[in-house]
């Protein structure tokens, strides 16, 4: 039984939690929620407390013992608030161990979140009845409470147990065997993985990939598009190695992986795909094998809506689901029709789409998040440009206290929120550069990151507000770009330009006209991070297709 210094014991350390609690700054609305439910919580049972200690009476010890019977409202309320302060930090001395950065984070991801909220409820009730001496009502309170946990946790052991499967018996392995064809596509083995690991690692570490990841029940579909070469096989390749890595030894999640191959275009179908990706569920996860058993299935390959239902079943048991899915461009057809039967799965599976963005296949996907791989540097390259980057400026320098530490720390912040994209990154570190003080470079580089068509407003304000000549240059030569088809060579724009460029070579008072080297820096440098120039210097083309399409929707005249 609870006794009034273990109450008051419980009380302080519902006041730790609470005081605590309030310094997170992130998942304001959260964090008010379950504060306001705490805050209330300890209120009834401070009040039920000083009830006890003026009311010296047989009733209220009977409240008590009934409160602090075995799972009861008072040792559940101080495994919950355990159970909190140590998500935040909190040691028995209640000495914080959490760092100050730490404090900007909100500890509870939302399944545990609503658990707290509905267990605080319930407390507040048996804190009420209690408070009204009614000992009928709580103790009927009571037994149904226990009586929900005891179901829950023989549903907890059984599930436990199903889980504890962990291969297939040998007429089950046959069947499932049979679901898929082998050689469907090309898989990497973990060394060639590991070797790719390097082109791949910007991906991995980008904002984007990081949420999609997370993302558990609501729906969560990344798109990563790129023209050939660009690496996009390679990504999904990697990215389904470490997934697994990851999440071996988590048995409620799944990484299922179909990479669509032209040569196979005839022969594959959406039956096929579908009973594949069962296949690999049940070799991954052999306790969901029972699922097939409940169907009574014999064998494959199995049709549609056989597979669908089959992966409805299993998405209900995981917690996290996986789908990665290459080449919808080289299948469009059977790619689309994937896509689309994956998609009406509740809960939703978490989809990594990848291909080229012109395929039909990503109709259905329309308003997912896109990575564009053509954007990206390896990991390496673009850290080493970023960190050369604020080493020459003497104001980012300065404000990042010429620590080689602290520059590569905002480097590595700078790339995660640029999602890999080089324009991206470099608008981010001129807009660092204009900091007028400290705090405003520290607001600017930890705030969300711009989207893509915020920075292209950003870079078309800086087009239209520099020097008058440059504004007008780099107008027209946008404006040659977009009418083109594909790159333009610099003797063309050259030739376009005359008038343009002899007022930017009078404006800089060279007293001869720009050489050939001289113009292709002046109409990168005026055009703000829209165009750049190819290897041999001789043709200047858009960085991206989006630019295309953002300046289709502008005047730039």
């Amino acid at each position: 039984m609870h006794n009034a210094a273990s109450l008051v014991a419980l009380l302080q350390l519902a006041g730790a939690v609470i005081n605590y609690l309030s310094t997170v700054i992130d998942a304001p609305a959260q964090k008010r929620k379950l504060l306001a439910a705490l805050i209330q919580a300890r209120g009834l049972l401070s009040t039920l407390v000083e009830l006890t200690n003026e009311v010296q009476d047989e009733d209220w010890s009977h409240t008590i013992q009934s409160l602090s019977a075995h799972n009861g409202p008072l040792p559940t309320f101080q495994e919950l608030l355990e159970h909190m302060a140590r998500k935040l930090g909190i040691t028995h001395s209640g000495a914080r161990t959490k760092t100050v950065l730490d404090q900007l984070r909100w500890p509870f991801d939302q399944t545990g979140f609503q658990e707290m909220i509905t267990s605080l409820e319930k407390l507040k009730s048996h804190f009420l009845l209690a408070m009204a001496n009614d000992h009928i009502r709580l103790s009927k309170a009571i037994r149904s409470e226990l009586h929900e946990l005891q179901n829950q946790l023989t549903e907890a052991t059984f599930r436990t147990q199903r889980q504890t499967i962990m291969s297939l018996s040998k007429e089950q392995e046959l069947i499932v065997k049979s679901l898929s064809l082998g050689g469907l596509f090309h898989e990497l083995n973990g060394d060639e993985v590991m070797e790719r690991r390097a082109g791949a690692e910007w991906f991995l570490r980008q904002n984007a990939f990081k949420k999609w990841h997370g993302t558990s029940h609501t729906p969560s579909t990344l798109v990563l598009t790129g023209s050939p070469g660009s690496g996009k096989s390679s990504i999904c390749e990697v990215t389904r190695f470490f997934l697994k890595a990851w999440h071996q030894s988590e048995i409620d999640t799944c990484v299922a992986y179909f990479a669509f191959n032209f040569s196979q275009r005839e022969k594959l179908s959406e039956a096929l795909v579908l009973s594949n990706i069962v296949q690999q569920i049940l070799l991954e996860r052999p306790y969901l094998m029972e699922h097939i058993a409940a169907l009574r299935v014999t064998g494959g390959p199995l049709s549609s809506i056989e597979s669908i239902d089959l992966i409805r079943r299993a998405r209900r048991d995981l917690k996290y689901f996986y789908v990665i899915l290459d080449g919808l461009d080289e299948c469009e057809g059977t790619s689309r029709n994937v896509v689309e039967s994956l998609l009406q799965i509740k809960p939703p599976v978490n989809i990594l789409a990848a291909g080229r963005g012109t395929s039909a296949a990503f109709g259905s996907l329309q308003d997912s998040v896109i990575v564009h791989a053509d954007d990206a540097m390896t990991l390496s390259a673009h850290f080493d440009m970023i960190k050369k980057m604020l080493e020459k400026n003497a104001r980012l320098t300065a404000y990042l206290d010429h620590s080689p530490e602290t520059v590569t720390k905002a480097a590595n912040l700078i790339f995660e929120q640029s999602n890999g994209s080089w324009i991206s990154a470099t608008t981010m570190i001129e807009s660092l550069a204009q900091s007028e003080t400290r705090a405003t470079f520290e607001r600017l580089l930890n705030d969300a990151p711009l989207n893509l068509v915020e920075l292209y407003e950003l870079k078309l304000d800086d087009v239209v507000h520099q020097p008058t000549e440059l504004a007008v240059l780099a107008k027209k030569a946008l404006g040659i770009v977009l009418d083109a088809n594909g790159s333009v060579t610099v003797s063309k724009l050259m030739g376009a330009l005359t008038t343009e460029l002899i007022d930017v070579a009078s404006a800089q008072r060279l007293g001869r006209g720009l050489t050939e080297t001289e113009t292709t820096e002046t109409i990168c440098s005026s055009c703000k991070g829209f165009l750049s120039v190819d290897e041999p210097g001789t043709r200047l083309h858009f960085v991206h297709q989006s630019v295309r399409e953002f300046l289709v929707a502008r005047d730039i005249s």
